[in-house]
């Protein structure tokens, strides 16, 4: 196939998703090496000063914006429904990236309350994906994250997220800094009153 190189670049910007290089090969008919030889003048291609990026995830590839741009490009994709997870939806994405294949029973024995509809909606949004059925009486499905989530978390693999003790103990912090904040608050807007109190 002439232009191999064009034809897998307009593939990539036009389904706007990760794609195999398996997929290549089985819908275009071509051979692996030419493929890869596309993948990788594709690659060359992007990392000069380009406003895209060849990006991998898990063996698949796809053309993203270049993250040295994100600032300038979250501008224009912030009223995104993905900019608008809510606290228990990150609670539960954040539950399901550091244990792959948990269950939704699971989830809700880690979290202490119901989780449907927050799995729903991570699984509308593309951010997990079920991967497959438990073993177990009922056979409950299993999820993980997908390519997508890796893609917004600017990373190749789950293995790259950060460690999971170290995320927990800074969130702690964070919380404990929040508590200390609000309590001085309170206790700003109690003496304001005191004062006040005593001025009448």
């Amino acid at each position: 196939m002439e232009n191999i190189t064009c034809v897998v670049e307009a593939i990539l910007f036009a389904v706007g998703r990760s794609v195999g290089i398996k997929e290549f090969k089985e819908v275009l008919g071509v051979n692996v090496t030419e493929i890869e030889g596309a993948l990788n003048e594709l690659e060359e291609k992007y990392k000069g000063a380009s406003g895209v990026s060849l990006v991998k995830f898990n063996d698949e590839y796809q053309l993203v914006s270049n993250k040295a741009y994100f600032e300038q490009v979250s501008k224009f994709v912030e009223n995104s429904k993905k900019a608008n997870l809510s606290t228990t939806c990150l609670e539960v994405l954040s539950i399901i990236a550091y244990n792959p294949k948990v269950t939704k029973g699971e989830i809700e024995s880690i979290r202490g309350v119901n989780s449907d509809s927050q799995v729903s909606k991570l699984l509308e949004y593309g951010l997990i994906e079920e991967v497959g059925r438990m073993n177990a009486p009922g056979r409950p499905a299993m999820f993980s994250v997908t390519n997508e989530f890796l893609k917004c978390m600017g990373i190749n693999k789950v293995e790259d997220l950060p460690d999971y003790d170290v995320v927990k103990t800074e969130d702690e912090e964070l919380s404990m800094f929040k508590e200390m904040d609000e309590a001085s608050e309170t206790k700003k807007e109690e003496l304001n009153e005191a004062e006040n109190a005593t001025e009448e």
